[in-house]
């Protein structure tokens, strides 16, 4: 069976370049997302080029205050892939301009591109986020990724303030895409069959939930990525 993780923190794995091989043999690509430019580098230099390892350069919201945007900017036309980026507008962050400047940024860069694939988090702020995309016209030139959600009818942006069965429901089965943003934390002693176990896990619960067969959809849904990219 052949899987795909469109969200993974492969640098927050104890063996990283262990568990990038491993899930190499177990035939499971994975969108492999850095929170810093610093770490995007790291990733390069250990894993190197591995063709089931897209290595997405980050600027997670968490990290605001930490990103390089210099740097960022130089390595943007490294890659393809763009991730974690976005916005995080839970009370306890404080720093929201601050995310809106950088994230603004990042999509007027990555909008002068037509081959850039982005995950974006969105927590509490998808207006915002979307509005970002919009305005920059990133929505339009790059591949964007919503983490943890994905659609773009009115009806599931509403169904967002519901269960989650709810919004599984509504997204059409040509936007859905696997993640398991596995490890939970930094450090982490978890293997490749922990990400392939958790994925396993998802198909049986979104087939149950859709009443439909999912994994052959979701696989042509990533393979168009690939090609694309």
């Amino acid at each position: 069976m052949r899987l795909h993780d469109a969200h993974v923190h492969l640098d927050f794995f104890n063996e990283a370049h262990n568990v990038a091989l491993d899930a190499g043999a177990m035939n499971l690509h994975l969108f492999a997302n850095t929170v810093t430019p610093e770490g995007f580098v790291r990733m390069r230099e250990l894993i190197g080029d591995m063709p089931n390892v897209s290595l997405g350069l980050g600027a997670h919201p968490w990290w605001a205050r930490e990103i390089d945007l210099d740097l960022f900017d130089g390595l943007a036309s490294q890659t393809s892939w763009i991730g974690e980026v976005g916005l995080d507008f839970s009370p306890k962050r404080k720093d929201h301009g601050l995310q809106q400047e950088i994230f603004t940024h990042i999509a007027e860069l990555c909008a002068d591109s037509t081959n850039k694939v982005l995950s974006i988090h969105s927590v509490r702020s998808a207006g915002t986020v979307l509005d970002i995309l919009e305005h920059t016209g990133c929505a339009n030139s790059c591949r964007c990724i919503f983490h943890w959600f994905s659609g773009s009818t009115d009806d599931l942006w509403r169904a967002i303030r519901m269960r989650a069965k709810e919004q599984l429901k509504l997204i059409p089965s040509d936007r859905m895409l696997l993640e398991t943003d596995l490890p939970p934390s930094e450090r982490s002693c978890a293997s490749a069959a922990d990400i392939v176990s958790s994925l396993e896990r998802t198909l049986t619960q979104l087939e149950a939930i859709r009443n439909e067969s999912v994994l052959e959809r979701v696989t042509c849904n990533w393979d168009g990525f690939l090609a694309d990219v």
